[in-house]
């Protein structure tokens, strides 16, 4: 199973960030493709967090908070 990674901060503190994993069910490719698009989703649901970066990997247990 392919986990889409978002990672986000807070736009009123950038220093503190998290790891977010939307749910997305595809391949490793469909991740790569749609990835963007469900990253901005995301932005839109969540207006406080601003994006600093994404990324597709074998889904894994959360790691710890950045």
């Amino acid at each position: 199973m392919i986990a889409i990674v978002l990672t986000v901060c807070l736009a009123s503190a950038p220093t503190t960030c998290k790891e977010e994993r939307p749910f997305f069910e595809g391949s490793f490719l469909a991740c790569a493709t749609q990835g963007q698009f469900i990253a901005a989703r995301w932005l839109n649901e969540h207006p406080a967090y601003t994006l600093t970066r994404w990324r597709c990997e074998a889904n894994k247990p959360r790691e710890t908070p950045i």
